[in-house]
């Protein structure tokens, strides 16, 4: 799954990729960098409204607009193959689709004592945009509109710690994505593949960003690469 991501691009940056005009006197969650984006706090996303595309900030975790459960914490993934049939996800893959920017996530190695952090991002540095859905429900303290990022099949670099990972929408695709004339799963699904391994990088970071809390630029310095696990002799529980 794709639970941490990191946002440390500018707004104004995040608005010049989407074609959008940038309000600077308007403060924004994306307004500062951000080293260690958990669930349940606010992400930019770009989605298509009254026709017009815009810049918004949404809570990360869908709570489908049908929910009764006011301790509902939201759904932070959606599996892009099952989504469009999904009860929580089948209304917002068909008609609120949106981007999620963000600079690189994190994946763990888990060992019998710990878990280990990588760093994934494009190689060389630069911006991802990840393929979202999102909702509007009406809670106990008003309306609230959450965001799922859809996720595919883990490319190679990524599979050996994880076997999911974000769908990746390139540039030249994102108007067909935010298309509001589009609801054909037939149509869409082709857009989320797993991106190139070879346009990827990453390396292992401090297990500080296990804290949810941690948010500061040393949290993506590398570190040395975590030992293996020592290998034991199989037990029969242990047989396929």
């Amino acid at each position: 799954m794709c639970a941490r991501i990191t946002i440390t691009t500018t707004g104004t940056e995040i608005a010049d990729l989407f074609g959008l005009s940038y309000d600077m006197s308007n403060p924004r969650p994306l307004a500062r960098p951000r080293y260690n984006v958990a669930p349940s706090t606010i992400i930019p996303v770009m989605r298509v409204a009254n026709g017009v595309r815009e810049l918004a900030d949404l809570r990360w975790g869908l709570i489908p607009f049908w929910n009764t459960n006011p301790k509902h914490t939201g759904f932070v993934n959606a599996r892009a193959e099952t989504a469009p049939a999904k009860p929580a996800f089948r209304d917002p893959f068909r008609w609120r689709r949106c981007l999620v920017p963000a600079d690189g996530f994190f994946e763990w190695k888990t060992t019998r004592k710990t878990k280990h952090p990588y760093f994934f991002r494009k190689a060389g540095g630069g911006m991802f945009v990840y393929a979202g859905v999102w909702d509007r429900w009406k809670g106990p303290h008003g309306l609230v509109e959450t965001v799922a990022v859809l996720t595919v099949p883990a490319n190679d670099l990524v599979k050996p710690l994880h076997e999911r990972m974000p769908a990746i929408i390139s540039e030249g695709q994102f108007g067909a994505w935010l298309d509001p004339n589009e609801s054909r799963p037939s149509r869409l699904l082709p857009l989320l593949q797993p991106y190139p391994n070879e346009r990827m990088e990453k390396w292992a970071v401090s297990e500080k960003v296990n804290s949810a809390t941690s948010d500061d630029p040393d949290l993506l310095a590398a570190v040395p690469e975590p030992p293996l696990p020592t290998w034991t002799q199989p037990t029969l529980f242990d047989v396929a």
